[in-house]
């Protein structure tokens, strides 16, 4: 019984809070009052729609993110290549397209450069041992399109060859 009245509860809540109060027509109704006051009813009517006008402010927002998406999408065009290698190894020698993200700052640092668990990541080191490491880390976040690109070479042959 109890939860019975609890359900019933939460679906009158849901539906009332769904739906807008109804209007209450002041300003059509023959009250036997002035044309001043249907005038006064008109102008509480455009305020009303004035500030219902408010959410285009929220287009704005709108513009920004399909903004941002499409940058994102001209960004998908290059590969996310991310180099596991120590500093001194980065210094040695990098692929350009790479971003550099030590083993040890992997799991800090990769929302920072691939926010969308779901983009396609390439993942290098020195000979495909860290990178592997790399690749099981991410996974663990929640990462679904994660490969280890193997060693520098490997990595230089897939990326600087086009074989993409």
């Amino acid at each position: 019984m109890r939860m019975l009245f609890t359900l019933l509860t939460v679906t009158c809540l849901i539906t009332g809070c769904a739906s807008d109060p109804p209007a209450t027509e002041t300003a059509g109704t023959d009250t036997g009052t002035s044309s001043a006051a249907d005038s006064a009813g008109e102008s509480i009517d455009a305020s009303a729609e004035a500030s219902m006008a408010a959410p285009e402010e929220s287009g704005a927002e709108d513009e920004t993110v399909a903004s941002a998406e499409t940058t994102a999408d001209s960004e998908d065009s290059t590969p996310l290549v991310i180099d596991v290698r120590t500093q001194a190894e980065w210094d040695e020698g990098h692929l350009e397209i790479a971003r550099h993200i030590p083993l040890d700052q992997i799991t800090e640092r990769i929302g920072d450069v691939a926010p969308d668990k779901d983009q396609k990541i390439y993942l290098h080191c020195r000979s495909g041992g860290r990178s592997g490491q790399a690749l099981t880390q991410l996974e663990g976040l929640g990462y679904t399109n994660v490969e280890n690109a193997g060693g520098l070479e490997d990595a230089r042959a897939k990326f600087e060859s086009g074989q993409d």
